[in-house]
Protein backbone atom coordinates (compact mmCIF):
# COMPACT_ATOMS: atom_id res chain seq x y z
CA UNK A 1 0.00 0.00 0.00
CA UNK A 2 1.35 3.52 -0.79
CA UNK A 3 0.00 4.72 2.58
CA UNK A 4 0.14 2.20 5.41
CA UNK A 5 -2.68 1.83 7.90
CA UNK A 6 -1.53 1.78 11.50
CA UNK A 7 -2.97 1.56 15.00
CA UNK A 8 -2.56 5.33 15.29
CA UNK A 9 -5.47 5.71 12.86
CA UNK A 10 -7.88 3.52 14.85
CA UNK A 11 -10.69 5.73 16.09
CA UNK A 12 -10.09 8.36 13.44
CA UNK A 13 -12.18 9.36 10.46
CA UNK A 14 -10.40 8.10 7.37
CA UNK A 15 -10.86 7.64 3.65
CA UNK A 16 -9.88 4.35 2.01
CA UNK A 17 -9.46 3.91 -1.72
CA UNK A 18 -9.52 0.23 -2.56
CA UNK A 19 -9.79 -2.18 -5.45
CA UNK A 20 -13.20 -3.80 -5.44
CA UNK A 21 -12.07 -6.60 -7.72
CA UNK A 22 -15.04 -6.01 -10.02
CA UNK A 23 -15.28 -7.73 -13.41
CA UNK A 24 -14.09 -5.83 -16.46
CA UNK A 25 -16.42 -3.07 -17.59
CA UNK A 26 -17.20 -1.74 -14.08
CA UNK A 27 -15.21 0.87 -12.13
CA UNK A 28 -12.53 -1.10 -10.26
CA UNK A 29 -11.88 1.44 -7.52
CA UNK A 30 -14.09 2.75 -4.73
CA UNK A 31 -13.72 5.17 -1.84
CA UNK A 32 -14.91 4.42 1.68
CA UNK A 33 -15.20 7.17 4.30
CA UNK A 34 -15.82 6.49 7.98
CA UNK A 35 -14.31 5.74 11.37
CA UNK A 36 -11.62 3.08 11.44
CA UNK A 37 -12.82 0.90 14.31
CA UNK A 38 -10.62 -2.18 13.90
CA UNK A 39 -7.36 -3.05 12.20
CA UNK A 40 -5.94 -6.55 11.93
CA UNK A 41 -3.11 -8.04 9.91
CA UNK A 42 -5.61 -8.94 7.19
CA UNK A 43 -8.34 -6.29 7.11
CA UNK A 44 -9.62 -2.88 8.11
CA UNK A 45 -13.14 -2.40 9.47
CA UNK A 46 -14.76 0.99 8.96
CA UNK A 47 -18.02 2.35 10.39
CA UNK A 48 -19.52 4.60 7.73
CA UNK A 49 -21.32 7.83 8.52
CA UNK A 50 -24.56 5.92 7.92
CA UNK A 51 -23.58 3.51 10.71
CA UNK A 52 -22.78 0.52 8.51
CA UNK A 53 -19.75 -1.69 9.16
CA UNK A 54 -17.57 -2.39 6.14
CA UNK A 55 -14.52 -4.66 6.18
CA UNK A 56 -11.90 -4.27 3.47
CA UNK A 57 -8.93 -6.66 2.96
CA UNK A 58 -5.65 -4.80 3.38
CA UNK A 59 -4.42 -6.36 0.16
CA UNK A 60 -7.08 -4.33 -1.69
CA UNK A 61 -6.31 -0.93 -0.09
CA UNK A 62 -4.47 1.51 -2.34
CA UNK A 63 -4.65 4.73 -0.31
CA UNK A 64 -5.54 5.39 3.33
CA UNK A 65 -5.49 8.78 4.98
CA UNK A 66 -7.23 10.62 7.84
CA UNK A 67 -9.80 13.30 7.07
CA UNK A 68 -11.16 16.15 9.12
CA UNK A 69 -14.52 16.23 10.87
CA UNK A 70 -17.50 17.29 8.77
CA UNK A 71 -19.56 20.42 9.35
CA UNK A 72 -22.35 18.32 10.87
CA UNK A 73 -19.96 16.47 13.17
CA UNK A 74 -18.39 19.69 14.44
CA UNK A 75 -21.74 21.28 15.27
CA UNK A 76 -23.02 18.08 16.87
CA UNK A 77 -20.01 17.80 19.16
CA UNK A 78 -20.33 21.49 20.03
CA UNK A 79 -23.93 20.80 21.03
CA UNK A 80 -22.90 17.78 23.11
CA UNK A 81 -20.25 19.89 24.81
CA UNK A 82 -22.98 22.23 26.02
CA UNK A 83 -24.95 19.25 27.36
CA UNK A 84 -21.93 18.37 29.47
CA UNK A 85 -21.62 21.89 30.94
CA UNK A 86 -25.16 22.98 31.75
CA UNK A 87 -25.73 26.59 32.67
CA UNK A 88 -28.43 27.60 35.14
CA UNK A 89 -30.20 29.70 32.51
CA UNK A 90 -30.62 28.58 28.91
CA UNK A 91 -32.67 29.72 25.95
CA UNK A 92 -32.96 28.96 22.23
CA UNK A 93 -33.06 31.68 19.60
CA UNK A 94 -33.47 30.60 15.98
CA UNK A 95 -30.98 27.78 16.38
CA UNK A 96 -28.66 29.75 18.66
CA UNK A 97 -28.19 28.35 22.18
CA UNK A 98 -27.94 31.03 24.87
CA UNK A 99 -26.39 30.11 28.23
CA UNK A 100 -25.89 32.21 31.34
CA UNK A 101 -24.52 31.27 34.75
CA UNK A 102 -23.22 34.33 36.60
CA UNK A 103 -20.17 34.65 34.38
CA UNK A 104 -18.32 31.49 35.45
CA UNK A 105 -16.64 29.95 32.34
CA UNK A 106 -17.15 30.94 28.73
CA UNK A 107 -19.15 27.85 27.79
CA UNK A 108 -21.78 28.59 30.43
CA UNK A 109 -22.06 32.28 29.55
CA UNK A 110 -22.09 32.60 25.79
CA UNK A 111 -24.10 32.07 22.64
CA UNK A 112 -23.45 28.90 20.64
CA UNK A 113 -24.71 29.45 17.05
CA UNK A 114 -25.60 25.92 15.99
CA UNK A 115 -27.77 26.83 13.01
CA UNK A 116 -27.61 29.48 10.34
CA UNK A 117 -30.66 31.55 11.29
CA UNK A 118 -33.30 32.94 8.94
CA UNK A 119 -33.35 36.30 10.71
CA UNK A 120 -31.04 39.29 10.15
CA UNK A 121 -27.85 39.16 12.22
CA UNK A 122 -28.47 42.53 13.86
CA UNK A 123 -31.92 41.42 14.97
CA UNK A 124 -30.51 38.24 16.51
CA UNK A 125 -27.67 40.03 18.25
CA UNK A 126 -30.11 42.54 19.69
CA UNK A 127 -32.31 39.75 21.09
CA UNK A 128 -29.29 37.93 22.52
CA UNK A 129 -28.02 41.17 24.00
CA UNK A 130 -31.31 41.53 25.85
CA UNK A 131 -31.03 38.00 27.27
CA UNK A 132 -27.56 38.66 28.67
CA UNK A 133 -28.51 42.11 29.95
CA UNK A 134 -31.22 40.43 32.04
CA UNK A 135 -28.50 38.30 33.64
CA UNK A 136 -26.03 41.15 34.08
CA UNK A 137 -23.59 39.72 31.54
CA UNK A 138 -21.90 40.98 28.37
CA UNK A 139 -22.72 39.44 25.02
CA UNK A 140 -20.20 36.94 23.65
CA UNK A 141 -20.36 34.12 21.11
CA UNK A 142 -18.56 30.78 21.09
CA UNK A 143 -17.65 30.05 17.47
CA UNK A 144 -16.85 26.48 16.35
CA UNK A 145 -14.41 26.64 13.45
CA UNK A 146 -14.27 26.45 10.53
CA UNK A 147 -18.06 26.07 10.29
CA UNK A 148 -18.71 29.53 11.73
CA UNK A 149 -15.84 31.30 9.98
CA UNK A 150 -18.14 33.68 8.05
CA UNK A 151 -19.87 34.81 11.24
CA UNK A 152 -16.48 35.08 12.91
CA UNK A 153 -15.20 37.34 10.14
CA UNK A 154 -18.30 39.53 10.33
CA UNK A 155 -17.97 40.01 14.09
CA UNK A 156 -14.24 40.74 13.71
CA UNK A 157 -15.07 43.46 11.17
CA UNK A 158 -17.34 45.03 13.80
CA UNK A 159 -14.51 45.18 16.33
CA UNK A 160 -15.48 42.18 18.44
CA UNK A 161 -12.44 40.90 20.31
CA UNK A 162 -11.19 37.31 19.99
CA UNK A 163 -10.27 35.47 23.16
CA UNK A 164 -9.80 32.06 24.78
CA UNK A 165 -9.01 29.99 21.66
CA UNK A 166 -9.34 26.27 22.37
CA UNK A 167 -8.75 22.92 20.70
CA UNK A 168 -11.39 20.18 20.94
CA UNK A 169 -9.74 16.76 21.11
CA UNK A 170 -11.41 13.39 20.72
CA UNK A 171 -10.55 9.73 21.17
CA UNK A 172 -12.28 6.42 20.74
CA UNK A 173 -12.71 4.81 24.19
CA UNK A 174 -13.45 1.19 23.36
CA UNK A 175 -10.30 -0.70 22.62
CA UNK A 176 -8.17 2.28 23.63
CA UNK A 177 -4.62 1.83 24.77
CA UNK A 178 -4.07 0.62 28.32
CA UNK A 179 -2.57 2.84 30.95
CA UNK A 180 0.79 2.18 32.56
CA UNK A 181 1.09 -0.65 35.05
CA UNK A 182 1.07 0.33 38.70
CA UNK A 183 -0.71 3.63 38.13
CA UNK A 184 -2.16 5.34 41.20
CA UNK A 185 -5.67 4.60 42.43
CA UNK A 186 -8.36 6.83 40.95
CA UNK A 187 -11.38 7.30 43.20
CA UNK A 188 -14.73 8.08 41.58
CA UNK A 189 -17.69 9.72 43.31
CA UNK A 190 -21.03 11.18 42.31
CA UNK A 191 -20.31 14.45 44.10
CA UNK A 192 -17.07 16.37 44.66
CA UNK A 193 -15.79 16.30 48.22
CA UNK A 194 -13.97 19.16 49.95
CA UNK A 195 -10.59 17.87 48.77
CA UNK A 196 -11.75 17.81 45.14
CA UNK A 197 -13.17 21.32 45.34
CA UNK A 198 -10.05 22.68 47.02
CA UNK A 199 -7.88 21.19 44.26
CA UNK A 200 -9.81 22.85 41.41
CA UNK A 201 -8.69 26.36 40.48
CA UNK A 202 -10.43 27.47 37.31
CA UNK A 203 -8.07 30.00 35.71
CA UNK A 204 -6.26 30.32 39.01
CA UNK A 205 -9.19 31.29 41.23
CA UNK A 206 -11.24 29.48 43.89
CA UNK A 207 -14.66 28.10 43.04
CA UNK A 208 -17.76 30.10 43.94
CA UNK A 209 -20.80 28.17 45.18
CA UNK A 210 -22.67 28.56 41.89
CA UNK A 211 -19.70 26.90 40.14
CA UNK A 212 -20.18 23.81 42.30
CA UNK A 213 -23.84 23.78 41.28
CA UNK A 214 -22.89 23.93 37.61
CA UNK A 215 -20.48 21.01 38.02
CA UNK A 216 -23.26 18.92 39.58
CA UNK A 217 -25.97 19.91 37.12
CA UNK A 218 -25.95 16.67 35.16
CA UNK A 219 -27.72 13.31 35.26
CA UNK A 220 -24.65 11.17 34.44
CA UNK A 221 -21.59 12.69 36.10
CA UNK A 222 -18.61 11.52 38.13
CA UNK A 223 -15.74 13.21 39.93
CA UNK A 224 -12.32 11.55 39.84
CA UNK A 225 -9.54 12.16 42.32
CA UNK A 226 -6.13 10.84 43.32
CA UNK A 227 -4.93 11.18 46.90
CA UNK A 228 -1.30 10.98 47.98
CA UNK A 229 -0.19 11.39 51.55
CA UNK A 230 -3.73 12.09 52.71
CA UNK A 231 -4.15 15.00 50.26
CA UNK A 232 -6.06 15.28 46.97
CA UNK A 233 -3.40 16.05 44.36
CA UNK A 234 -5.20 15.37 41.07
CA UNK A 235 -8.81 15.70 39.93
CA UNK A 236 -11.06 15.42 36.91
CA UNK A 237 -14.74 15.39 35.99
CA UNK A 238 -16.55 13.13 33.55
CA UNK A 239 -20.07 13.14 32.13
CA UNK A 240 -21.81 11.16 29.41
CA UNK A 241 -24.15 12.55 26.76
CA UNK A 242 -25.25 10.84 23.53
CA UNK A 243 -22.50 8.24 23.71
CA UNK A 244 -19.73 10.77 24.38
CA UNK A 245 -17.66 11.10 27.55
CA UNK A 246 -16.86 14.73 28.30
CA UNK A 247 -13.65 15.13 30.32
CA UNK A 248 -13.34 18.45 32.10
CA UNK A 249 -11.76 20.04 35.18
CA UNK A 250 -8.54 18.03 34.93
CA UNK A 251 -5.99 19.51 37.32
CA UNK A 252 -2.84 18.18 38.97
CA UNK A 253 -1.04 19.91 41.83
CA UNK A 254 2.13 21.57 40.42
CA UNK A 255 4.51 19.56 42.60
CA UNK A 256 2.97 16.28 41.35
CA UNK A 257 2.99 16.94 37.61
CA UNK A 258 4.85 14.72 35.13
CA UNK A 259 4.25 11.69 37.35
CA UNK A 260 1.50 10.07 35.28
CA UNK A 261 -1.39 11.32 37.42
CA UNK A 262 -3.25 13.02 34.57
CA UNK A 263 -2.90 9.87 32.46
CA UNK A 264 -4.30 7.80 35.33
CA UNK A 265 -7.24 10.21 35.73
CA UNK A 266 -8.10 10.02 32.04
CA UNK A 267 -7.87 6.21 32.10
CA UNK A 268 -10.16 6.05 35.14
CA UNK A 269 -12.69 8.38 33.56
CA UNK A 270 -12.52 6.48 30.27
CA UNK A 271 -13.33 3.24 32.06
CA UNK A 272 -16.25 4.88 33.82
CA UNK A 273 -17.49 6.42 30.58
CA UNK A 274 -17.34 3.10 28.73
CA UNK A 275 -19.34 1.45 31.52
CA UNK A 276 -21.95 4.19 31.10
CA UNK A 277 -22.36 3.75 27.35
CA UNK A 278 -19.78 6.14 25.93
CA UNK A 279 -17.80 5.03 22.87
CA UNK A 280 -15.83 8.25 22.39
CA UNK A 281 -14.38 10.93 24.63
CA UNK A 282 -13.77 14.63 24.13
CA UNK A 283 -12.01 17.38 26.00
CA UNK A 284 -11.29 21.05 25.39
CA UNK A 285 -7.82 22.50 25.86
CA UNK A 286 -6.50 26.05 25.62
CA UNK A 287 -4.59 26.15 22.34
CA UNK A 288 -1.61 27.74 24.11
CA UNK A 289 -1.37 24.94 26.68
CA UNK A 290 1.33 22.97 24.90
CA UNK A 291 2.10 20.56 27.78
CA UNK A 292 -1.56 19.51 27.97
CA UNK A 293 -1.83 19.15 24.19
CA UNK A 294 1.30 16.97 24.15
CA UNK A 295 -0.02 14.84 27.01
CA UNK A 296 -3.37 14.19 25.36
CA UNK A 297 -1.69 13.40 22.05
CA UNK A 298 0.31 10.70 23.83
CA UNK A 299 -2.95 9.35 25.23
CA UNK A 300 -4.38 8.98 21.73
CA UNK A 301 -6.48 12.15 21.44
CA UNK A 302 -6.61 13.90 18.09
CA UNK A 303 -7.85 17.32 17.05
CA UNK A 304 -11.51 17.43 16.06
CA UNK A 305 -11.99 21.17 15.63
CA UNK A 306 -11.21 24.50 17.26
CA UNK A 307 -13.23 27.35 18.65
CA UNK A 308 -12.81 30.75 20.19
CA UNK A 309 -15.00 33.48 21.61
CA UNK A 310 -15.90 36.87 20.20
CA UNK A 311 -16.88 39.50 22.76
CA UNK A 312 -18.84 42.58 21.92
CA UNK A 313 -16.99 45.86 22.42
CA UNK A 314 -17.99 47.73 25.55
CA UNK A 315 -20.72 50.24 24.82
CA UNK A 316 -21.39 48.89 21.34
CA UNK A 317 -24.76 49.80 19.92
CA UNK A 318 -26.83 47.69 17.55
CA UNK A 319 -26.42 48.48 13.83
Amino acid sequence: MPVMLSEELVGRLIVLRYDRGEPAGRPPLSDLVGELIELTAEAATVRTRAGQLRTVPLSSVLIAKPVGASRREILELARIGRLGWRAAHQAELNGWLLSADRGWTGRANSVLPLRTPDRPLDELLDAARGFYAEHGLPLQLQLPLPVRSRLDAELASRGWSRHRPAVVLTRRLTGSRAGPAGRPLVALAGTPDDGWLAAYHYRGGPLPEHARQLLLRHDEVTFASIRLGGRTVAIGRGCVDAGWLGITAVEVAPEHRRQGLASALVAGLAGWGTAHGAAHGYLQVDENNQPALALYARLGFIEHHRYHYRAEPAGAAPR
